[in-house]
């Protein structure tokens, strides 16, 4: 296989794990403030899905931690907690998949 094939293969199964989501996102600029590993951290929600949410935050994270997320979660604007994991840090911010909301 070529380098070119590659690179071409990689941008491919990057637009078909894109084009795979579950739910479309809504881009906003939320407040928000999250839990991870009993520290609270403070930190803005850019878009959210009913599958996820990107957060614009400082600090350290991992693929994997459990979070907990406090934000618009509802159809009507109120704030609930959802529970989640981080699938993503990019240095910017996180990437959070949800798992269930808190009760």
């Amino acid at each position: 296989m070529s380098d070119q094939q590659a690179v071409a293969d990689r941008y491919q199964d990057k637009a078909t794990k894109e084009e795979s989501r579950r739910h479309g996102r809504t881009p906003c600029s939320e407040g928000t403030d999250f839990l991870t590993l009993k520290r609270l951290h403070e930190g803005v929600i850019k878009n959210i899905s009913k599958g996820g949410t990107y957060i614009e935050a400082e600090g350290f994270f991992f693929a994997g931690q459990e979070i907990t997320v406090a934000g618009p979660f509802e159809d009507d604007g109120q704030e609930i907690k959802q529970k989640g994991a981080i699938v993503r840090f990019d240095g910017k911010g996180i990437g959070v998949k949800f798992t269930k909301p808190v009760v």
